[in-house]
């Protein structure tokens, strides 16, 4: 039996006597963990945790808030997890410029409150909300830990595109010292690839590499961090920072499933007495003239005219845009810029028809509309005008006023614009 002299003080400590219990109990690794911080004084490793750290370090409490939403499983689920992230700096000073410092990992997520971020669209199920949960959990304690912001220098995005393929890479991302401007790529591959690995080609590109003791941002604890740069200063920094994040940091275990309609109010939020922002959800119904459709959690829903177009008049204006979309700059003078603005029409009005006739389009109809067979463009810059203004007026015939028809007339305009000064010359 493990007996005691002076109980521990330290999270070290504990470990340590966790260890000395595991070995000589055969029991889990969690459960030794819990064991030695009731023999150290506190009711669990968790409670050890917080305390020891609270009575050390100023720490700063931020939440993670995601939510999921499964249809597509045998047995639908939704939800909300919420994790406690424990971070040096609060986490609206350390998010001053935005999530976007976060790089990938940070910018799905929205600063709801000061001390809390929340994901904008949903994941596509518990586990996958588990995964989002853990990256931006731990993106920010390698923010905090480290000062590093996703690479945003024209000169350094540039070097690091220009690298060659690096070999056995996987799960890349960029990141930069905001002061000195020296640059790091994080390199998190799901096998270890054999020792001395990559040695010819980071000498080749004038590079260094380190395998810091730390668990990665991509898949904590499975996939394997390498961190890659041309300063050794910058890399040894980085590695002796992100080895010292304390354990009592991260989330501790498993979050608690809420519902998913549940909304979680933080300390800073209910401290302001202002009113929870809501995530932008979908819109339905009518407003103005047009119907709203599309959309998710994050996603602004798009806009349609809410009085139909005939299918007579999709099946007059799709060849058109179809032909004026198959016609060169050489000849009939559509540049890239005017056949863009063309296609994103075409495109939109393809969209709309499937909505307005379901059901209504056959196979001999839709080689009709917007993308049948190959076709030969237009002669002249004038016979391609000609046809800009056709549509035009098959658009104003087809539909009533309202703000996405005028969206779409908008993109038409501009293209004629272009035409009538080409026709001008």
């Amino acid at each position: 039996m493990v007996t005691l002299a002076t109980p521990p003080s330290t999270i070290d400590g504990i470990k340590r006597l966790a260890k000395a219990i595991k070995r000589e109990s055969g029991i889990a690794h969690h459960a030794a963990l819990e064991e030695a911080a009731r023999k150290a004084g506190f009711q669990n490793f968790l409670h050890a945790t917080r305390a020891i750290t609270r009575g050390s370090d100023q720490s700063y409490t931020a939440y993670v808030t995601v939510y999921w939403n499964d249809l597509r499983s045998e047995a639908p689920s939704s939800g909300r997890y919420t994790v406690e992230v424990q971070l040096t700096r609060p986490l609206s000073e350390l998010l001053a410029d935005g999530p976007k410092v976060g790089g990938a990992y940070l910018r799905n997520f929205r600063l709801e409150a000061p001390d809390h971020i929340e994901m904008r669209t949903d994941a596509s199920s518990p586990v996958s909300a588990m995964q989002y949960l853990d990256q931006a959990s731990f993106a920010l304690l390698f923010i905090n830990s480290t000062g590093l912001v996703r690479v945003f220098r024209k000169e350094n995005i540039e070097v690091m595109n220009g690298l060659e393929r690096i070999p056995f890479a996987d799960h890349m991302t960029g990141w930069e010292d905001p002061q000195s401007g020296d640059w790091l790529l994080l390199d998190e591959p799901y096998i270890s690839p054999k020792p001395g690995f990559r040695k010819e080609w980071l000498q080749e590109n004038g590079l260094h590499q380190v395998a810091p003791q730390w668990q990665g941002i991509y898949y904590p604890g499975n996939a394997v961090p390498y961190l890659i740069s041309p300063s050794q200063a910058l890399l040894s920094r980085i590695q002796a920072q992100v080895e010292s994040i304390p354990d009592c940091s991260f989330p501790m275990g498993i979050p608690q499933a809420l519902e998913y309609d549940s909304r979680f109010i933080s300390p800073a939020r209910a401290a302001s007495g202002k009113p929870r922002r809501s995530r932008m959800l979908p819109t339905s119904g009518v407003s103005n003239g047009a119907l709203a459709y599309g959309g998710a959690p994050g996603v602004r829903s798009k806009w349609r005219p809410a009085r139909s177009m005939s299918l007579e008049l999709h099946t007059t204006i799709g060849p058109i845009l179809h032909k004026l979309c198959n016609s060169s700059v050489r000849t009939a003078g559509v540049t890239t810029r005017v056949y863009d603005r063309l296609n994103q029409v075409r495109s939109r009005l393809e969209d709309w028809a499937f909505m307005e006739h379901p059901g209504g389009i056959t196979a001999e109809v839709d080689a009709k509309l917007y993308y049948g067979p190959p076709v030969d463009g237009y002669a002249t810059p004038q016979d391609t005008l000609k046809a800009i203004e056709a549509a035009r007026d098959v658009l104003l015939k087809g539909y009533e006023e309202c703000k996405p028809r005028a969206l779409l007339l908008a993109k038409i305009e501009s293209a004629a614009a272009d035409l009538r000064k080409k026709v001008s010359r």
